[in-house]
């Protein structure tokens, strides 16, 4: 059993705020809500110590006490995935929270196959979590007892697996790679993005005409401002693939709606005048301002760039067998096509590129450079 105290009001807040200042690292986790409501917020927030973790409720009581907390560089936060959590808490709050430790990069450090939380503290403390609150509504009030345990297993085990992980980092001499690319990720943490619906990003909507391209978009304009006004997640009004039948289906009325099978019975009562009226709004829409999609960069093929690509990857392929890690993790895909065409001349040129950080070179760059500079 967590030790845990529900934070719901000024007073406790304020008290929580005076013992954390006393710590000089915090586990930190959030939930939210965006599975059964429209957008991302924060329906609670954890952040516990050594021996006591708090669960801040954001329905009672405002979270903006926290900025400074989170903000303070003399104090380390410890998360698991600190690039989901951190937008959150920079969106929210304000503030990136730094400097962090992230048990998640630590494991892919590792060599880790299985990543989650829950895989690794079953696996350095034979701890099992309960999953059955995954897809629970946080905003759901009152909280049921079982949900707040749960919500305070994700963090009161935080510090131990951040005290093994580095433990394990220092012996494999990769502790700080691990830190270098925990502040990369704070260092390029950005507020969670505005929901802008895009047609050209939904799968197979290539295989659609321009026509009806622009209908699939106001369809998408449609379910995002119907899901904002329901406040509902997008998807649990009607599927993006069942929006995509509409759009290639060439529906004008309410018959073909009903034929066409696009859509369940309930949606079709419920949302099929709606719908029809932007299929309509689609089909009048002006060919200028039909959604297209971007237009690929292209580039003249070069054999010898992608002689260059296939060797890297060999290369980096190797290297990552010897040192345990996942390839792309390693060094992305896309990171040796950029330096493939760079064609650097020099070790020095490699290293000043600003393709490889200073940990990829350092494990990596030995084996790149013999590719590059070797004999071919």
């Amino acid at each position: 059993m967590a030790r845990f105290q529900y934070v719901d009001e000024p007073k406790k807040m304020w008290r929580m705020i005076l013992r954390l200042r006393e710590s000089a690292r915090l586990s930190v986790d959030l939930e939210s809500d965006n599975f059964h409501h429209y957008g991302d917020r924060i329906a609670l927030l954890q952040v516990g110590d050594d021996e006591l973790v708090y669960i801040v409720d954001p329905q009672k009581i405002d979270l903006t006490p926290l900025s400074k907390l989170f903000a303070d560089p003399s104090r380390e936060k410890v998360f698991h995935d600190v690039d989901y959590d951190g937008r959150m808490i920079l969106t929210f709050l304000g503030v990136k929270p730094a400097p962090v430790f992230d048990t998640m990069v630590a494991a892919r450090f590792l060599g880790k196959e299985k990543i989650g939380l829950a895989d690794l503290l079953e696996e350095y403390f034979g701890i099992v979590l309960d999953k059955g609150f995954q897809r629970a509504d946080w905003s759901h009030r009152p909280l049921d007892e079982r949900m707040l345990e749960y919500a305070a297993h994700d963090v009161a085990h935080l510090l131990d697996l951040r005290d093994r992980m580095e433990e394990e980092l220092r012996e494999l001499g990769r502790l700080e790679w691990a830190r270098e690319e925990f502040r990369r990720l704070v260092e390029e943490l950005s507020p969670m993005p505005e929901r802008k619906p895009d047609s050209t990003r939904v799968k197979g909507a290539r295989d659609l005409s321009p026509r009806q391209l622009a209908v699939l978009q106001k369809l998408l304009e449609w379910r995002e401002q119907e899901a904002r006004r329901r406040d509902l997640p997008p998807f649990k009004l009607v599927g993006t693939e069942r929006l995509l039948e509409v759009a290639r289906r060439n529906i004008r009325n309410r018959r073909d709606l009903e034929r066409s099978g696009a859509l369940s019975p309930r949606q079709l009562d419920r949302y099929g005048r709606d719908i029809l009226k932007a299929v309509e709004s689609g089909f009048r829409e002006s060919p200028e301002r039909w959604p297209r999609f971007p237009t690929p960069e292209r580039q003249p093929r070069d054999l010898e760039v992608e002689r260059k690509i296939r060797r890297l990857k060999a290369a980096r392929d190797r290297r990552a067998g010897e040192l345990g890690l996942d390839p792309g993790f390693l060094l992305p895909n896309a990171a040796l096509k950029v330096l493939a065409r760079l064609k650097p001349r020099t070790r020095e040129e490699l290293d000043s590129s600003g393709i490889l950080k200073r940990w990829q070179l350092e494990a990596v760059g030995d084996a790149l450079a013999e590719c590059l500079f070797g004999r071919d």
